[in-house]
């Protein structure tokens, strides 16, 4: 320890705020010097295209992350600088947490050290934060929720309540998932020493609170059918029911590899250390949360937003107990720390070109349960550049017949990325049957060319024949050609004439969409 105070009379301008301020401002950087190492995410463009319909809700989301969309456009242009702002903003948010809540347990310096290296030094949630995703601000919501939970059992103050209500509404409208969190903290709350705050009237005004907050979305939700019950039951069809159990496990140790000793440690000592018994209910929310998950058979990343506050108590545990070794120990965890960083190969942080030599065949599971040579993540975030630029060039050499043409896409993602790299072109709304675009697009076909985008992606139909059956003229433009893209081989045709039976065709499957909405 006196190594430690030495360091302070050396540097003494070395004090919390100025070490919390430190690692929040190297999180923005890091983000900041790799966020041209990919373009955006397949599911950002949907977020994109939602912060061009404002709504209160969308067909498989709530509308927090396409009003910060919306934000970060009007702030920064349009532009996927602007897009990746704010995902790592809340990584530098989440920093400062953790900090904050270091500092509440009474954590000094090499506690605030180790805890914020966990985070910032996480192959994970370094990838997390470079995504414009609602799961980016999800984690955000759930260290808030935890530090006010630790303020209000802390400091037996039952007016933050009120406070968390108001995370809990805010993230509500940004993923339903915090739902999970917040059973099982009340759970672990009901069973803890702290089970009084129930009886406070600031629970009642806490749940008016959220209740109010969450109240329009869960509007929208009836209105329109509950669309978000039909993407839950699409999404169990197609992803979760790859979801393996024992993979579930293991991938629990190994998202936060780097920091295993630090969690862990937090977790065994949360349930079982006696002296620790008021901060016990943290152990049981994980615990629950984790359960939650295997029963309702989740993705094993859906519980990555309870890892930052077992960051908080491992390290102030570490320095708490350890007190002869701590500046030897500490140093072992940050080593490991940065060993295991390297080792992950974190591809946010690298581009193809680097990530190619290093590679394994396979070693990658996807959400459809099989291996491949690259990560699905990095897959995705590839390729949409190309098809935007190309439907965009497309159209803009239609002169006079670009107001007679429509543009059609198989998914979210080709219409998303033709809406982000065709605005400057003027590109009008993308035609597609996929998820929230159902509200957008036409009732009919009234024009007279038509850009199709296809995919061979689940499809096994020859596009040529399906073409020739509903055009009267059709042309190739282009293929996109590059192998790491998961829709490698996607063929953007520029086609005229659409016939009667193809009219009558797309009227009728848009309308029964629709009218599921209803």
């Amino acid at each position: 320890m006196k190594q430690v105070k030495n360091l302070t009379s050396v540097i003494p301008w070395l004090k919390d705020g100025h070490i919390i301020l430190f690692f929040a401002v190297v999180k923005m950087l890091l983000h900041y010097f790799t966020y041209e190492n990919f373009e955006l995410h397949r599911d950002a463009y949907l977020y994109y295209a939602q912060s061009e319909h404002l709504a209160w809700g969308y067909v498989a989301v709530p509308p927090f992350v396409a009003l910060v969309g919306k934000l970060a456009t009007l702030i920064f242009g349009n532009t996927v600088f602007a897009l990746k702002f704010f995902p790592a903003l809340a990584g530098a948010l989440n920093i400062v947490i953790i900090g904050l809540a270091v500092k509440e347990l009474g954590g000094k310096r090499i506690a605030l050290a180790l805890a914020m290296l966990a985070y910032l030094l996480s192959p994970t949630f370094m990838h997390v934060n470079a995504l414009f995703q609602p799961v980016s601000f999800n984690h955000l919501f759930w260290l808030l929720s935890c530090y006010l939970i630790l303020l209000m059992i802390k400091r037996n103050d039952p007016k933050i309540w009120i406070w968390i209500a108001l995370v809990f509404g805010v993230g509500f409208l940004n993923k339903y998932s915090i739902v999970f969190f917040y059973v099982a903290f009340a759970i672990s709350l009901g069973i803890s020493s702290h089970w009084k705050l129930y009886f406070s009237r600031y629970f009642l005004y806490a749940l008016a609170v959220g209740l109010a907050i969450i109240s329009p979305n869960l509007l929208w939700q009836y209105q329109h059918n509950f669309p978000v019950a039909m993407h839950m039951e699409e999404l169990r069809e197609t992803q979760l029911v790859h979801v393996n159990y024992a993979d579930f496990i293991i991938d629990q140790f190994l998202m936060n590899m780097q920091a295993l000793f630090i969690w862990l440690g937090a977790l065994i000592i949360l349930l079982f250390y006696k002296k620790e018994k008021q901060f016990r209910l943290f152990g049981w929310t994980y615990l629950l949360i984790i359960v939650l998950l295997l029963v309702g058979r989740g993705k094993s990343y859906y519980s990555l937003g309870i890892y930052p506050i077992l960051f908080v108590f491992g390290a102030f545990f570490t320095e708490k107990y350890i007190k002869k070794y701590l500046p030897f120990v500490a140093g072992f965890f940050a080593i490991s720390m940065l060993v295991s960083l390297y080792i992950s190969l974190s591809f946010d942080g690298i581009p193809f070109t680097t990530f190619e030599k290093v590679q394994k065949k396979e070693a990658y599971r996807w959400e459809d349960g099989k291996y491949y040579d690259v990560p699905q993540d990095m897959s995705d975030m590839t390729g949409w550049k190309e098809i935007g630029e190309t439907v965009a060039h497309v159209y803009s050499r239609l002169g006079d017949e670009k107001d007679n043409c429509d543009i059609f896409c198989y998914h979210y993602g080709q219409a998303g990325a033709v809406m982000f790299y065709g605005k400057k072109a003027g590109v009008p709304q993308p035609l597609s049957f996929n998820g929230s675009f159902v509200f957008w697009a036409a009732d009919s076909l009234a024009k007279d060319y038509m850009i199709w985008v296809h995919s061979d992606l689940g499809n096994t139909f020859d596009p040529d024949s399906l073409l020739s059956a509903r055009f009267k003229e059709y042309r190739l433009e282009a293929t996109i050609d590059n192998r790491f893209f998961r829709e490698n081989g996607t063929k953007i045709y520029l086609c005229k004439y659409p016939n009667d039976a193809y009219k009558e065709y797309y009227s009728r499957v848009i309308g029964e969409l629709k009218r599921q909405y209803e």
